[in-house]
């Protein structure tokens, strides 16, 4: 048996990330935060509030811990086209493709021209939960994540504001969470997503988002506690089986 710390979030505006395997002219959303996300957003309030240091530390013990969501009470999701701005890129190769590119910067078509994607946005009623397993973890490492908890503001895309409510603790997740492959109990929702976490070989320089060296991604299929009420060409609307 478990022991679960669970952070409380009230969704304040709306929601929206990306599948890490969609293309970005194309990007459905996820109708709860990855593990993955989860843990980037606990390094980043880390690192902006304690230093790279406290963050690079924090990752040793937080990189294998399981995450869990629990998504609010409905969901709907909206579709909408936006214009986006993507770095141009010549069809030219070699000494053409230089001057190409400095011709396009010189008409104002380059570094970046717009073009339009499609996106999702959802918008929650009721309370996001993020469990997260602690029983491995030293309490004083417990304490430290609880504080790098309630000083998360958003998930997913910038901008997703969550307003931290209350912890509690559980020894064993209810049917409201998700469920992912390879787990004992099945999630009793119809909806499945592909949801990425920190791999086994993910290393602090490959969580730099600044360098070239890919992440270590590790992708499970999640099923969550949501059934497809009604849909339209416009917007679907989610609701929670329990």
């Amino acid at each position: 048996m478990g022991r679960y710390l669970v952070a409380h979030y009230l969704p304040t505006t709306l929601f929206s990330l990306k599948d890490s395997q969609a293309t970005n002219a194309a990007g459905k959303t996820l109708l709860v935060p990855s593990p993955y996300a989860v843990k980037m957003a606990l390094l980043d309030v880390t690192a902006r509030s304690q230093g790279v240091g406290a963050a690079k530390a924090v990752f040793i013990w937080l990189k294998s811990l399981e995450v869990r969501p629990s998504p609010p009470q409905y969901a709907c999701v909206s579709n909408a086209f936006i214009k986006i701005q993507k770095p141009w890129q010549s069809k030219e190769s070699g000494a053409k493709a230089e001057e190409a590119r400095k011709k396009a910067i010189l008409d104002g078509k380059a570094p970046f021209q717009p073009t339009v994607a499609f996106r999702e946005y959802a918008q929650f009623q009721g309370e996001l939960r993020i469990a997260l397993e602690v029983s491995t973890l030293k309490p004083e490492e417990v304490e430290i994540l609880k504080s790098m908890l309630l000083r998360i503001n958003y998930f997913g895309k910038r901008g997703c504001f969550m307003q931290f409510t209350q912890f509690g603790e559980l020894e064993e997740l209810d049917e409201t969470f998700i469920t992912m492959t390879g787990d004992q109990k099945t999630s009793s929702g119809s909806v499945m997503h592909y949801l990425d976490d920190f791999g086994a070989k993910m290393t602090w320089e490959k969580v730099n988002v600044y360098l070239k060296d890919k992440p270590d991604r590790e992708t499970k299929a999640a099923l969550l506690p949501y059934q497809l009420k009604r849909s339209s060409k416009r917007s679907s609307l989610y609701t929670r089986v329990v």
